[in-house]
């Protein structure tokens, strides 16, 4: 993920954000939170890069904020899922979201971003 950040010109730095993950600036840099596991610093570096990506800016119209957030998340879920991937955890942990996540090395929420994302191709087939 750091190389792909760099790849798309977008530093990374580490700081202390509290009860915060991480965050994305407009001038190209993402902020994660060292006191965060490693796959969640993973996870909301992909998260952020979606919002990177996208050119989010900061919003405090509620509506739009939950649509930022929930691109954000399926942009991270195809950086770091794959279909092959997913059907070996799902063989291995069955369909329960949460055993999903752990075979994947993500959070339950990218496992249900990666589901929503999936779900959509397949009505537009």
């Amino acid at each position: 993920m750091l190389q792909l950040a760099k790849a798309r010109g977008v530093r990374v730095a580490w700081r202390d954000l509290g009860r915060r993950h991480g965050e994305y600036h407009s001038t190209g840099l993402i902020l994660l939170n060292p006191r965060r596991s490693h796959t969640l610093q993973r996870v909301t570096l992909a998260h952020e890069l979606g919002h990177a990506h996208y050119g989010h800016a900061w919003t405090d119209d509620a509506v739009l904020h939950a649509r930022h957030e929930r691109i954000a998340d399926e942009y991270a879920a195809e950086l770091l899922i794959g279909s092959r991937d997913y059907a070996l955890a799902e063989r291995i942990a069955g369909p329960h979201v949460g055993g999903l996540a752990r075979e994947l090395g993500v959070t339950t929420r990218i496992v249900e971003a990666w589901q929503r994302l999936t779900e959509r191709t397949r009505r537009i087939a």
